[in-house]
């Protein structure tokens, strides 16, 4: 199977039907991500493993959290969590699809101040003594149910994408949330080990599978035209 077959599946896979225009935007991430194995395994996410991923919060929505959120006072860190493979799908020895969507996974969105909180610290082969525990113990401002969860990953090219969605359920600045509004995120970005068709990235810390970049979004619900996650995934390039 040629190869833009291949990539157009792995895409396919995260489609989410949603309209070209005026989408909220929620907030920002960027961080690592690991997993956990279950057994031992020659491939990355196999049946059974959990995902985690934890960084931090770079942005968020001026018009929803800006006036709540203070990057000078606050670090602004998250965590997913609890999101188990249930089936891999191999294509061409090369291509792999992770489906995590049998079981519902958590995301939460921490505020920690700068002056006389802990700094977020990756450390080395996670769980550690610093993460996730530096990066969750903070004040929980958002957090939710996360669920629809996929990885796909191209292993030749080093890179891949993830995406799934998001009810809002929890945290101190839930009440800022219109309550029409708590469900129905999509949560998702981009991931990798290699610049594209490039070496491994240096900057990922031993024990770490790739640097994640991604967002929390939620489509307007008017049905006009539609788009993929693809065109999210655009806006890192």
């Amino acid at each position: 199977m040629k190869r833009s077959v291949l990539l157009f599946i792995l895409t396919a896979a995260l489609a989410f039907a949603t309209p070209a225009s005026a989408d909220q935007f929620l907030l920002g991430f960027t961080g690592f991500d690991y997993d956990s194995a279950l057994f031992t395994s020659s491939h990355y996410l196999d049946v059974g493993d959990q995902y985690h991923s934890l960084g931090y919060v770079t942005s968020v929505d001026p018009g929803m959290l800006g006036g709540y959120v203070d990057f000078s006072v606050n670090e602004y860190t998250y965590y997913m969590f609890n999101l188990t493979v249930g089936t891999v799908a191999y294509w061409d020895g090369n291509f792999l699809e992770a489906d995590m969507s049998n079981l519902t996974g958590r995301t939460r969105y921490y505020e920690d101040p700068v002056s006389g909180g802990t700094h977020g610290v990756y450390g080395t082969s996670p769980p550690n003594a610093t993460a996730p525990s530096t990066f969750i113990d903070g004040t929980i401002a958002l957090g939710g149910k996360t669920y629809n969860f996929i990885v796909t990953y191209d292993i030749g090219l080093g890179q891949g994408d993830f995406g799934g969605n998001m009810d809002l359920d929890e945290g101190t600045d839930l009440i800022y949330i219109p309550s029409s509004q708590l469900n129905g995120w999509i949560l998702g970005g981009l991931s990798g080990s290699h610049s594209l068709a490039g070496p491994p990235n240096p900057s990922i810390p031993a024990g770490y599978d790739h640097q994640a970049t991604g967002q929390c979004r939620r489509p307007n619900p008017t049905p006009t035209t539609h788009r993929t996650w693809g065109a999210i995934k655009a806006l890192y390039r």
